[in-house]
């Protein structure tokens, strides 16, 4: 177990924040989609599929916009990759505008059923468009909802389709059932999806997010002050116009803080000793803190006096050794193994794993399991993201931040396209190492200014917790 000490920092990376530069910021061409479906459809000829059938709703519209950079905001979307044919996008009314942000060629149909109850026009039968995009009898499709799903738990069955029913239905009157595969494995597999092993761009898009994400909640903890409410308390994340991946989560007291998913309301008050936390992710990242709000551990309830020693520190600890097991080749099963050994995953509540890969949407899939085989690779974004708590007496306690990891190549691509994101990362890697004193390998990456930080009072933010 690690010694684990307080320490008396300013942080310099959120108070003197080194600046973004938004030119810097590289966006997505029409040759950054072309290699992404190329990709996905060399995938699928691997596995004889005819056709590839993607669907997309408002909270599942991640694999579509990987593809074609159109996101889903209102309605549904389909995409369907036919051989031989040109890709045909349905959408609703209000997509069938907006889906003209795609840059590849492809035909765009209108399916107002996609589209808002109530909506006027003429709806012309999915049967019909189904097959206008070149589905035929004799094939083989991959369908890809945002989930595969397993009755034992471990392997998937392929059978098992997450997209709508009718649509589904639909497709067996040109097809049998069993010609139908869940192919969502093909973006999301912790070892080969396409959005597990992320490029240059997509790192420098992700610490933009990150370090926004991570400013602002900053802001929030800084500004708390005994007596405010939570709405109150969520102005200070200075949320702009850019698409979030989760709700923004400000609580304070047992009860709140203990739903963990709760939005701010309007009467919860903070108080000295409530349990407190501050969380917001825009697309490609997800910062979070929670603990209690105390000055020192006078402020606890005599009851909860064991929550530094018993509770926090032990916690902190982990997460120590939890950054300092990634490196490539590290296997995601040892790393789960070696937490729950050193922590009791069960014994402190986390029912969830200790980490997970992140894309544009939160929770892409988590390697990180008991028995898992995947290894630790370049091009791996992931969030160090385990909450722990106890019920009686209620404890909590989150550092949710993430990493990307980078071989040197990629790394020296990320340094060429934005070197002020580079300088943002190498500043945090220097904070890890000599600040925290975590060992932190040189392909890890650090997207969060506010990576690794524990604050043991959160009413005194100027106490972090270190490797002694």
């Amino acid at each position: 177990m690690y010694k684990i000490i307080e320490k008396k920092v300013k942080l310099e990376l959120c108070e003197n924040p080194i600046p973004i530069n938004f030119d810097e910021v590289p966006e997505y061409t029409k040759q950054d989609f072309e290699e992404r479906i190329s990709n996905m459809l060399k995938m699928a000829r691997e596995r004889k599929y005819s056709s590839v059938i993607i669907y997309a709703d408002r909270e599942h519209h991640t694999n579509i916009s990987y593809l074609t950079g159109f996101d889903v905001r209102f309605e549904e979307a389909l995409l369907i990759f036919t051989e031989g044919e040109k890709p045909t996008l349905l959408v609703g009314n209000e997509g069938f505008v907006y889906c003209d942000i795609i840059p590849i060629e492809f035909n765009k149909v209108l399916y107002q059923p996609f589209g808002l109850m109530g909506q006027p026009g003429e709806k012309v039968p999915l049967l019909q468009l189904l097959k206008n995009s070149g589905i035929k009898k004799d094939m083989k499709i991959g369908i890809i909802g945002w989930k595969e799903y397993s009755e034992s738990g471990s392997i998937a069955d392929k059978s098992i389709l997450d997209i709508p029913h009718y649509i589904i239905n639909t497709l067996c009157k040109i097809v049998n059932l069993n010609q139908l595969e869940n192919a969502v494995d093909i973006m999301s597999d912790n070892d080969y999806g396409l959005k597990h092993n992320i490029s240059a761009k997509e790192i420098v898009n992700f610490e933009l997010q990150a370090t926004r994400n991570s400013r602002n909640v900053y802001n929030v903890i800084k500004n708390w002050r005994e007596g405010m409410t939570e709405i109150e308390a969520s102005g200070y994340l200075q949320a702009d116009g850019e698409p979030t991946c989760t709700h923004p989560n400000i609580n304070f007291g047992d009860f709140n803080a203990g739903l963990g998913l709760r939005s701010p309301t309007y009467n919860q008050k903070l108080h000295i000793g409530d349990p407190c936390g501050a969380g917001m992710g825009y697309r490609g990242s997800q910062v979070h803190k929670s603990g209690f709000f105390i000055r020192n551990t006078d402020d606890l309830p005599g009851d909860k006096q064991h929550y530094m020693e018993a509770f926090l520190k032990p916690y902190f600890a982990s997460i120590i050794k939890w950054y300092e097991m990634m490196h490539i080749g590290a296997s995601c099963g040892d790393i789960y193994d070696e937490i729950d050994s050193m922590l009791g995953l069960e014994k402190f509540g986390v029912f969830l794993n200790p980490g997970h890969l992140i894309h544009t949407e939160e929770w892409s899939n988590a390697p990180f399991a008991k028995g898992s085989k995947t290894k630790i690779r370049s091009g791996m974004a992931i969030q160090c993201d385990y909450t722990v708590s106890f019920q009686n007496p209620f404890f909590t306690a989150h550092v949710e931040d993430g990493i990307i990891i980078a071989d040197k190549k990629l790394r020296d691509e990320v340094k060429t396209l934005s070197p002020s994101c580079y300088r943002r990362i190498e500043a945090r890697r220097g904070f890890y190492r000599e600040v925290l004193n975590i060992d932190l390998a040189d392909e890890v990456l650090p997207t969060s200014d506010l990576g690794g930080v524990c604050f043991p009072y959160m009413a005194d933010i100027s106490v972090i917790l270190c490797k002694g």
